[in-house]
């Protein structure tokens, strides 16, 4: 059964780890570019059951979460990868977090299946940035934390390896 509470978000994302749940990287050849309000998106990968895309491309930039609902309409599941952790020195912009939440929500609201991959643990609850976060960051990640909370995590191969063979 698909839905937003049946999403994961997967540590570090190996090929093992995606292989189990039937995600497999899209090839060079898979790569689209999608038409959006805000101008053209280009993805990892668009087939009629899953969307592929990074969270710069999905974040970066000018989105709105007009994208994100117009997306939501054609896509049942989606993979976003790429989620940098916010305490990196190298964080995305305070603008890419509140689009993430805002992607967050309209994943959230249309019971779309998300799976998150980022390449190092996201924290419980996510970590602030380095030095002194703005109070409305530190917010807009900890609403963040939140939502991710409702998922299931995967964070080793050796945790999958568990879960396959019914171990704790």
């Amino acid at each position: 059964m698909a839905g937003f509470d049946q999403g994961l978000v997967i540590t570090p994302g190996t090929e093992r780890q995606l292989g189990a749940y039937g995600l497999f990287r899209p090839s060079a050849s898979q790569r689209d570019v999608l038409a959006l309000p805000t101008g053209p998106l280009p993805v990892k990968g668009a087939d009629p059951d899953i969307l592929w895309a990074s969270f710069a491309e999905l974040c970066g930039g000018g989105r709105a979460t007009a994208d994100y609902v117009l997306l939501a309409g054609r896509f049942p599941a989606w993979v976003v990868d790429g989620i940098p952790s916010p305490s990196a020195e190298s964080a995305a912009d305070p603008a890419d977090w509140q689009r993430f939440m805002a992607l967050l929500d309209v994943l959230h609201e249309r019971d779309i299946t998300p799976f998150l991959i980022a390449p190092a643990p996201l924290g419980h609850p996510l970590d602030a940035p380095q030095g002194n976060a703005p109070d409305e960051l530190a917010a807009v990640l900890s609403r963040i934390a939140e939502r991710l909370s409702e998922l299931r995590r995967i964070e080793s191969d050796e945790q999958l390896a568990d879960e396959q063979s019914g171990g704790c």
